[in-house]
């Protein structure tokens, strides 16, 4: 009988190579993720996962997608890479957040990777304005960022919202329900 081996390679949509990842640190010119950024690169992956579930729901045409509270961006080009090319879709995205530098850094990103349908905006949310909204996606939005994220979305109709707190484990040790 032949010995299974216990140190299998976790299938990620990702393979840790990919130039936008090189860019935000990730991962080192060869494509090595560095050591303090696996937990980022397996979050990553894990919210391809979710946008991979409901990618059935979103159009077959054009996706509007909108990144609120994007932060550095992580999410935002790993779903902008994961839709355009790897299944090779026509997407036009926005990053928003209120922080100037980041902001400019992302945009900077975008214009080096040529993501010409990615666009940074720094703005509050509140002023922020996409009508046919298909996806909102928004990860660790910090204190009442979440709220405002979600309300954001409801108001402007989004199709979909795929949205992560940042202080999700400290709310679930609060929560007086078994099944989670």
């Amino acid at each position: 009988e032949q010995v299974q081996q216990n140190n299998k390679k976790k299938d990620y949509i990702l393979k840790g190579d990919e130039p936008f990842l090189k860019l935000l640190g990730i991962c080192d010119p060869n494509g090595r993720i560095h050591d303090k950024r696996q937990a980022k690169f397996r979050q990553i992956n894990r919210f391809l996962e979710h946008i991979r579930d409901v990618l059935k729901h979103l159009p077959t045409g054009d996706i509007r997608i909108c990144d609120l509270c994007c932060g550095k961006s992580y999410l935002t080009f790993a779903v902008y890479y994961y839709l355009t090319e790897i299944k090779g879709r026509k997407i036009k995205m926005y990053g928003i957040d209120l922080k100037k530098d980041v902001i400019a850094y992302c945009a900077d990103v975008a214009t080096r990777l040529s993501c010409t349908d990615l666009e940074f905006i720094c703005s509050d949310i509140s002023e922020f304005s996409c009508e046919n909204i298909d996806l909102v996606i928004s990860l660790h939005a910090c204190d009442i960022a979440t709220d405002i994220v979600l309300g954001y979305a409801i108001k402007h109709r989004a199709r979909l919202i795929l949205s992560t707190p940042c202080c999700h484990h400290e709310m679930m040790g609060q929560i007086n329900c078994g099944e989670l």
